[in-house]
């Protein structure tokens, strides 16, 4: 059967038990025709030669990670930008993202292989800060610095003031991010279909300030006092940080890419949740 996808850029954790998994996706899909790209880090786990990560995706039709949502995560951007589709196999521990199976690893790979895969498409949120843009799959995240002070964010959504956030911090994230650090904070379970987001208080001392879901196309604006004492920071998927000066707006919007993830037809989300959240046990 004629691959699908002709050229296949792999992202691997670096990670001894990774190695064995990684060479049978090579095997299985060498054997199939298709031309596999590994970053340095996958290659040099089965003796290969590799290419620099941030060049793996140029000219593939799809991008496959063998690691955990981290892994996936520091990869999401690249593949949006260039307009291909994402597949993550977990080796890593919980697995939202990642969410194919390695003890299936060939079987998932000819479901992939086959155009049976489920096409699950993503949300994602640009963060503009001053004349930077930037993009997130999971969630931005407001929190203070080095020193363990306070923090506080005035917020605003569509034009209204909201509320003085006091706490340590606030999270911002997509439907697909709301099984991330938001539901640690507290907040809801959204499924990736529901076009909205998520601001999700750290810590807040006011009590009444609850996680707040929102419609898609709202514009969020987050902002430190020009008066500020101490820093913040704003974390993009848990990959990029940069600081924010007191004062300086942070404006969060539904981006106008989207994301192909490739998950499993036999899966679904509700039993990807009963599994990883053990709501059998």
């Amino acid at each position: 059967m004629t691959a699908r996808y002709r050229v296949v850029g792999v992202i691997a954790k670096p990670h001894q038990i990774v190695g064995s998994y990684l060479a049978r996706a090579v095997r299985f899909l060498e054997g199939r025709g298709v031309q596999v790209r590994l970053d340095r880090t996958a290659a040099e786990l089965i003796g290969r030669q590799g290419v620099p990560r941030q060049e793996v995706a140029v000219g593939a039709d799809l991008l496959l990670v063998l690691g955990g949502d981290g892994t996936l995560l520091s990869m999401a951007c690249s593949a949006v930008e260039l307009g291909i589709p994402l597949a993550g196999f977990n080796l890593g521990t919980l697995g939202f993202l990642t969410e194919l199976k390695k003890d299936t690893l060939e079987d998932q790979l000819a479901t992939i292989q086959e155009g049976r895969a489920e096409e699950s498409i993503r949300t994602l949120l640009r963060f503009e800060v001053g004349d930077r843009s930037f993009l997130a799959l999971n969630d931005g995240v407001v929190s203070k610095g080095g020193i363990a002070r306070v923090v506080r964010l005035d917020l605003e959504i569509d034009g209204q003031h909201v509320a003085e956030i006091r706490g340590d911090g606030l999270i911002v994230s997509t439907p697909t991010g709301s099984t991330a650090y938001s539901l640690s904070a507290g907040g809801p379970i959204v499924h990736p279909k529901v076009d909205g987001m998520v601001l999700t208080p750290i810590c807040p001392h006011a009590l009444t300030f609850r996680p707040l879901v929102i419609p898609g196309t709202a514009r969020v604006v987050v902002t430190p006092p020009a008066a500020a004492a101490s820093e913040c920071r704003l974390t993009l998927d848990g990959q990029t940080a940069l600081e924010l000066d007191p004062g300086e707006r942070m404006v969060v919007t539904r981006a106008p890419q989207t994301l192909t993830l490739l998950t499993s037809p036999v899966i679904g989300y509700y039993r990807l949740l009963f599994e990883k959240l053990n709501w059998g046990g």
